[in-house]
């Protein structure tokens, strides 16, 4: 058994069992758990609901995030689209929407006299993740 008390996976290949190598969040209240071969360095990876013990998940966010509550808009070509920034970082942002819009991938966040460009990285709902380009 492994740290968390789970039967670690079998290797198809080398049927041995795999280590646990990393679990990393990747929607809500769920987490992808990634197992490596020890023998062939084969992995496996499966989606498991969130952990309780968060002292083995990687965090993929590089830098701090700060929670703000902020009016911006969104400029998409012709279009402007309110939203609120919920939290912020050097490299993105949390952003809530009014509504469900269509989005380019690029476009630019206005917000308290700055102009930014950006992408989206993720949507669920009316909640977006960005990222400055």
């Amino acid at each position: 058994m492994g740290p968390t008390s789970k039967p670690m996976p079998v290797c198809q290949q080398c049927r041995i069992a795999m280590n646990l190598d990393r679990i990393i969040p990747c929607a809500a209240d769920y987490d992808m758990w990634s197992y490596i071969c020890r023998e062939c360095s084969g992995i496996f990876s499966m989606v498991e609901p969130r952990t309780a013990d968060r002292t083995l998940v990687d965090e993929r966010r590089v830098v701090l995030r700060h929670a703000v509550t902020t009016p911006a808009t969104i400029a998409a070509g012709r279009r402007e689209i309110a939203c609120t920034v919920r939290n912020l970082s050097a490299t993105g942002a949390g952003v809530n929407l009014t509504s469900r819009p269509r989005l380019p991938k690029n476009f630019t966040l206005m917000t308290a006299g700055s102009t930014l460009p950006c992408r989206a990285v993720w949507r669920r709902g009316k909640q977006l993740g960005i990222a400055f380009d």
